[in-house]
């Protein structure tokens, strides 16, 4: 039987991909912000959308900055994923407090936190306002990952290497196993 969710809970049933710390930079200041509604947007380029709240550092760094990285974490990093969504960088520095190590990027000017899995560094190429979050819309410039944690996807084989996922408030997972759903027709 299937019972009634509220609506302010509704957008959690869809919710369960991988959260992020957003890094970015602005006139030689570097914010990390806990992220988890992103979603690819596009391949032929790719293109990863991010929503941010106005209210941010990170928002104003956006705009102002024009990049920013999403850094994939593991379960190793819960703490400081929860800590970077609560604390503000207006107030505190996030990477003192946390203990993040951050790391010069390939191509962008803000840093990559060397404790994570994966990182794509981005480029803003567009931004819109549909209701009180920020659609970052960035361009993948870069990309890496830990060589045991990604083979053309995750591999999900070591617990330590599996992404973060955010179910909601305070509740993250894993993801345990793959599953290969490919056709009898398309395999070799």
């Amino acid at each position: 039987m299937k019972v009634p969710v509220p609506l302010n809970l509704a957008l959690r049933m869809v919710v369960s991909g991988p959260v992020a710390l957003v890094t970015t930079a602005f006139r030689g200041q570097c914010d990390v912000t806990t992220v988890s509604w992103l979603a690819p947007v596009g391949r032929e380029p790719p293109l990863l959308a991010i929503a941010v709240r106005p209210t941010t550092v990170c928002h104003d760094f956006l705009k102002r900055g024009g990049e920013f990285v999403v850094n994939i974490p593991s379960r190793d990093v819960l703490n400081q994923v929860v800590s970077c969504g609560r604390l503000s960088a207006s107030q505190v520095d996030k990477f003192k407090v946390t203990g993040l190590e951050m790391v010069e990027a390939q191509i962008v000017r803000p840093p990559v936190i060397s404790q994570c899995i994966g990182h794509l560094e981005c480029a803003v190429i567009n931004a819109f306002d549909p209701g009180d979050h920020t659609i970052f819309v960035g361009q993948v410039a870069y990309a890496a990952a830990e060589e045991q944690a990604f083979d053309e996807a995750w591999t999900l084989r070591e617990s330590d290497l599996k992404p973060l996922h955010h179910l909601g408030g305070y509740l993250f997972g894993t993801i345990q196993e793959p599953i290969d759903a490919t056709p009898p027709d398309l395999k070799a």
